[in-house]
């Protein structure tokens, strides 16, 4: 049988909120054959595909707002489907109100019901771009990205100042919400101002260094930001004017890369792009920078050491016995740190850095363990002669991703170089 259409579940619920009988204090009561039907009926649709629909027909029809309320509720409460969760989220935005925020803040936590839940605080509240606001701030991964992508439109202060200094920032890609920021935040009014905040600055410099890293990708970059070179001479003028700071230097890097190399589709005259290298150029160059990224690698047990790695090889400095100090105090297995030894650091250190990473695994947990394998099993691809060991870990995690990455490595290596029991496993795995 075909999923139900929107047009079908408002049918759907026209019926049973019309034959509903009014229970205490003249709310809806349902059977349970009813609602259960329901919820089933529910659980065989595509919520993202139905949700516009079954809003528009609800709305169309003008179906009891109390109804709608007392039904969304039930669902997003009791459901045991995502599918009748996600569809009692949409009936809490067209029936709901303010008794419904936290409820609507609690189930909004999970990335999977944000948009939902972000839509529905939307429609529901009398302050909605606060209360998604609200939402956004209680989420980092793509339940961010959903929430702060329903703000869109916000005309409110807070929310857009928000935006500007942390509001794009997600556990996925920044690229995904820094143009959305800087157009509705209004960057380039904010930075007209005279006085300038620090959060203010470094949310510029991360909105910069993320549309010049995205460009071309799934959002908007810096050739789709009309602002963009004013914009990036403010910038400038202010980190000139800044305390060096490491995620300054990074979004520095990220902008100069980003200038070396234009875009065919930045819109910007010859002599715009030329003035705006030369002066990110020679800002990169300021000596202060390479004494603030060997300053910070000095520091070989501070969490965020990795930070500093790319910055010191565009500086043109040689992190490599700083960076064998750092794994010498066996930070976790998932600090990026590992990964740039394994790409950047000579063949020679390769054995030294594996066995530290041997050493770490035993003492590592199962999850973190499981998770460490799978981006080993990526980067051993550039060292058969001694990655054996760890590939082997890797092909007998509970991972199936690790499992399947570590063959693929493995059959990439060259064949003269694989110890016997790696020849032999590569065979069983062919067979």
């Amino acid at each position: 049988m075909a999923p139900p259409t929107g047009v079908e579940l408002a049918d759907h619920l026209e019926h049973l909120l019309s034959a509903s009988a009014p229970g205490v204090g003249g709310g809806e009561l349902w059977g349970l054959d009813e609602l259960w039907g329901l919820h089933d009926l529910l659980a065989t649709c595509l919520p993202i595909e139905v949700a516009d629909e079954l809003s528009t027909e609800v709305r169309r029809r003008g179906l009891p707002r109390d109804g709608l309320r007392r039904l969304g509720r039930q669902l997003a409460e009791q459901g045991t489907h995502r599918a009748p969760v996600k569809i009692g989220l949409v009936l809490l935005g067209l029936g709901g109100d303010v008794r419904d925020r936290e409820l609507l803040l609690l189930l909004g936590t999970l990335d999977e019901l944000t948009l939902y839940a972000a839509v529905a605080l939307h429609r529901s509240q009398t302050d909605g771009d606060r209360a998604v606001h609200a939402l956004a701030q209680r989420v980092a991964g793509w339940g961010r990205i959903q929430a702060v992508r329903t703000l869109r439109d916000t005309t409110d202060l807070a929310t857009r100042a928000w935006l500007l200094r942390e509001g794009f920032r997600n556990a996925i890609m920044d690229e995904y919400l820094a143009h959305l920021a800087a157009t509705t935040g209004d960057l380039h009014s904010a930075l007209s101002r005279p006085h300038v905040d620090t959060a203010l600055l470094n949310g510029c410099g991360g909105i910069l260094a993320a549309m010049a890293a995205g460009q071309g990708g799934p959002a908007p970059g810096l050739a789709d930001y009309a602002h963009a070179v004013t914009v990036l001479h403010r910038y400038a003028d202010l980190a000139q004017a800044g305390t060096p700071a490491i995620g300054m230097l990074r979004d520095l890097i990220s902008i100069t890369m980003f200038l070396r190399h234009p875009p065919r589709e930045l819109p910007w005259t010859s002599a715009e792009i030329e003035g705006l290298t030369a002066r990110y150029e020679g800002l990169l160059h300021e000596p202060r920078w390479q004494a603030l990224v060997l300053d910070h690698l000095d520091d070989s047990g501070r969490p965020d050491f990795h930070l500093a790695l790319r910055p010191a090889e565009i500086l043109h400095l040689n992190p490599t016995a700083r960076l064998l100090a750092h794994l010498e105090t066996g930070p976790s297995l998932l600090d990026p740190s590992w990964g740039h030894a394994l790409r950047h650091s000579h063949r020679r250190h390769a054995a030294h850095i594996l066995d530290l990473a041997e050493r770490r695994l035993a003492t590592t947990p199962r999850p973190e363990r499981d998770h460490a394998l799978l981006l080993f099993a990526h980067f051993l691809r550039r060292h058969p002669e001694h990655g054996w060991p760890l590939l082997r870990s890797a092909l007998t995690t509970s991972t199936p991703e690790a499992r399947r990455t570590a063959l693929t490595t493995l059959a990439g290596w060259p064949a003269d170089t694989l110890p016997q029991e790696a020849a032999d496993h590569l065979r069983a795995a062919q067979a």
